[in-house]
């Protein structure tokens, strides 16, 4: 079972962390609880030879990479309207802005004013339509009055060439090195590896769990015995019960063009 971190509790070493299950769809909170959006993927990259998260993605960009169909190619249409740069990439917010994961996910002051500053989607309905509604407050600041100039060059935090996502992991295909088939991934976890104070920092994957059936696996009844209602939580556990944590060593390659993980045993 994963454990919650609040302000100012840090992480605890070697702790796993269901990332699908803590991050995804999570409200980004600031300061004072202002609500700056929700997880739409997180980030993955290859570090010296082991696959770590490096930070969490927001926005529409982000967003439609998670739809299928028509909807997923008209999220990216609509989003790439609003962003400036004619090949846009998704906004990567590092984990070393990330104070806390709980029910939702706690963010710095530099990542409270780099989200404001960057919300495009958000700035334009303000300027375009919510600010000619009579008595609406119809500042370029999404949570009303003025914004202030980003302090930063966005493309610094495009997510990087090469880079992964943790939504094209999850329900990819998992095969034995023997032929098997081995399900589809339901979760990714991980730590970090070595104590990183008050910050959450990068965090190293250190298994998958992967199994037959999706549905129902990211409610969290499997990681959590003591989630109600009860009879829902038996039911998907029982749903479940075939699922298999296998450690990331055990993963020969990743193939991520066809959402295929290959493992040795």
């Amino acid at each position: 079972m994963t454990r919650d971190t609040v302000p100012g509790s840090p992480l605890e070493a070697g702790s796993p962390l269901s990332l699908g299950l803590r991050l995804l769809d999570h409200q980004l909170l600031g300061r004072e609880l202002e609500m700056l959006g929700d997880v739409d993927d997180v980030s993955l990259e290859d570090v010296d030879g082991r696959l770590v998260a490096t930070g969490v993605l927001r926005g529409p960009g982000a967003w439609s990479h998670r739809q299928p169909g028509v909807l997923g190619r008209w999220g990216r249409a609509a989003w790439r309207r609003f962003e400036r740069a004619e090949d846009p990439r998704p906004l990567v917010l590092p984990l070393d802005h990330v104070l806390a994961i709980g029910s939702a996910v706690h963010v710095d002051p530099w990542a409270e004013e780099y989200l404001t500053a960057t919300d495009h989607a958000e700035l334009w309905l303000r300027r375009h339509l919510v600010g000619r509604i009579p008595g609406a407050r119809g500042g370029e600041h999404p949570f009303g009055g003025d914004l202030s100039p980003a302090p930063r060059d966005d493309s610094a935090l495009a997510l990087p060439v090469g880079a992964h996502l943790l939504s094209d992991l999850l329900g990819a295909a998992v095969v034995h090195d023997d032929g098997s088939d081995g399900g589809r991934v339901v979760e990714v976890r991980a730590a970090q590896d070595r104590p990183k104070g008050s910050r959450v920092g990068p965090l190293v994957v250190s298994s998958l769990v992967h199994g037959p059936r999706r549905l129902g696996g990211e409610l969290g009844y499997r990681d959590d015995p003591a989630m109600a209602p009860y009879l829902l939580g038996e039911a998907l556990r029982r749903w479940h019960r075939h699922d298999v944590e296998s450690p990331w060593a055990a993963v020969r390659s990743v193939d991520w063009a066809a959402r295929r993980v290959l493992l040795s045993g």
